[in-house]
């Protein structure tokens, strides 16, 4: 049997390779991903937050004359908000949108 020097053993090296991420892109729709935080094989439920585009639209319909209201029409429309994509096993925040 052969002497190995101290700190080196017969056993081979096991070499562990990082996991690859695969980079999900953040749109209106739901997208299909594993969630990296349940590790879970998932499509991402999608909901709508106030967000830059929808304040400035605001303030550019309040600044042509629309402040009977009008001027908060922005504030309930979704394709002016931001999306935030959400596990829907986990309940985390997985990505967002931002329309600005």
């Amino acid at each position: 049997m052969a002497a190995y020097p101290p700190g080196y053993s017969a056993q081979p090296a096991v070499v562990i390779n990082p996991p690859i991420i695969q980079q999900s892109v953040f749109r209106h729709v739901p997208v299909r991903m594993r969630c990296q935080f349940c590790n879970a094989e998932i499509t991402t439920s999608t909901s709508f937050e106030t967000g830059a585009l929808t304040w400035i639209i605001a303030g550019v319909l309040l600044l042509f004359g629309l402040w009977l209201g009008c001027c908060l029409i922005p504030f309930c429309i979704d394709g002016c908000k931001d999306v935030v994509h959400t596990c829907p096993s986990c309940q985390q925040v997985v990505g967002k949108f931002n329309r600005m």
